[in-house]
């Protein structure tokens, strides 16, 4: 194998990556040469090997990110590869950051690994792909992640970036007798040669081995990595370098993560988060049961929130027109810390905390109030207020007496009286 092409490659490929779409609740931007990811709850910095950086400006680009970081209120964590240069990780312990033990950053082709046997239900690498982050598996699979590590990307990060039900990522586990024994996780560096493996919980080459078959072309349903990607990084030390390099697996270089902490304590949760499957069946249960959702495009008005609410007719695409009296009047209702729900019908949904997106260096609010194309809804969890977006009869019901009593007269003023009042 050849490493020095390899590390090139994977340098080129991986380090300093911006990607197409930003994590989920994340914000991305980039300084110079450097790439920093906000997630809320804490922030990355990424950048390709910075050797024809003058020697000065480490220390002005160190401190200028520290600078970010604390006044977001993140914890920071930067990577410092082996093949960068020496006055890097010295400028990050003069600026307060604290070095994690050195790792490995090892490399397999996929082709040279050899295929793990056909699992049977007692045994073997399970994915997860098909399964809920609520079954036991997922549990199982979390507590192993807690109580081991440190991981390239914690399996949490991992669930809260879409888990292995969103793109080109996966996770398992080993099966002994029935049993879980061990966990992995993985996705592909979108638009590179690389799977990268998030973390494994012990010393066990199957995963990778399992991988190769995910990463050639799709064979079963549940099969989520859809492009063929010929080549594994994992970051490891100990018992699970030593497995994975006697697998097949070279190492590249070494990496060893430094972290910096605001004072304080960091957000709990990101801006933004996915509500899971269940969790969203959960919700739209709920509305059919109680508030009458009937997903009907000629049965109207397929929306009986009880309690207060008004319905009005829309006629036009007003789409920044009803966010702008909508949001601001959401934001007002919600206690600091709390979150809301966007809900998409068919779609993916989000809980956010509106008091922490839109404007600049922040997230996006998720959705949007007009209905285009499916039925959307603004909710607070407990539905106590909300809106519901028709798409088929073209009205807005707002429900719940402190929303409507906010924004009843604007959207009186812009759509004309309510079509249905309850």
């Amino acid at each position: 194998m050849d490493t020095g092409g390899l590390l090139e490659l994977y340098d080129a490929q991986v380090r300093g990556r911006v990607p197409r779409v930003a994590p989920v609740g994340a914000v991305v931007e980039q300084d110079g040469p450097l790439v920093r990811t906000h997630y809320g709850t804490h922030g990355t910095v990424a950048h390709r090997p910075l050797a024809h950086i003058p020697r000065a400006r480490p220390a002005e680009l160190v401190l200028r990110q520290r600078a970010e970081f604390a006044r977001r209120g993140e914890p920071a964590l930067w990577k410092v590869h082996g093949n960068d240069p020496a006055g890097l990780a010295e400028e990050l312990t003069a600026a307060g950051f604290v070095a994690d033990e050195e790792r490995s950053l090892l490399v397999a082709e996929f082709a040279r690994l050899d295929p793990v046997e056909r699992s049977t239900r007692r045994a073997g690498v399970h994915t997860l792909n098909s399964g809920r982050p609520e079954a036991p598996r997922w549990a199982a699979a979390l507590e192993l992640a807690r109580a081991t590590g440190p991981h390239a990307k914690p399996l949490a990060e991992f669930e809260a970036d879409g888990g292995c039900w969103w793109g080109e990522r996966d996770a398992a586990v080993l099966l002994e007798r029935g049993k879980v024994v061990g966990a992995g996780w993985a996705e592909v560096a979108e638009g590179t040669d690389f799977l990268l493996i998030g973390g494994v919980t012990g010393p066990y080459p199957e995963f990778p081995r399992a991988w190769r078959e995910l990463v050639a072309p799709p064979q079963h349903y549940h099969r989520h990595l859809h492009r063929p990607v010929p080549y594994c990084a994992a970051e490891a030390d100990g018992e699970l370098r030593t497995a994975l390099l006697a697998a097949g697996f070279a190492e590249l270089t070494t990496v060893r993560t430094h972290r910096w902490d605001p004072p304080g304590l960091p957000a709990p949760d990101r801006p933004v988060g996915l509500i899971g499957p269940g969790a969203g069946d959960l919700l739209w249960d709920r509305l059919e049961r109680e508030y009458g959702f009937d997903p009907d495009i000629e049965k109207f008005p397929g929306f009986a929130p009880p309690g207060a609410c008004a319905t009005w007719r829309l006629t036009d695409p007003l789409t920044g027109e009803l966010d702008r009296i909508v949001r601001p009047a959401l934001t007002a209702l919600t206690r600091p810390g709390g979150r809301l729900v966007w809900l998409d019908w068919q779609h993916t949904g989000y809980d956010f905390d509106p008091h922490r997106v839109g404007g600049p260096g922040r997230p996006d609010w998720p959705g949007e109030v007009y209905p285009n194309g499916d039925y959307y809804l603004y909710l607070h969890p407990d539905l106590r207020f909300g809106t519901f977006g028709h798409p088929w009869e073209q009205t807005l019901t707002v429900f719940g007496e402190p929303l409507l009593a906010a924004v009843e007269a604007e959207l009186t003023g812009l759509l004309g009286e309510p079509l249905r009042r309850t």
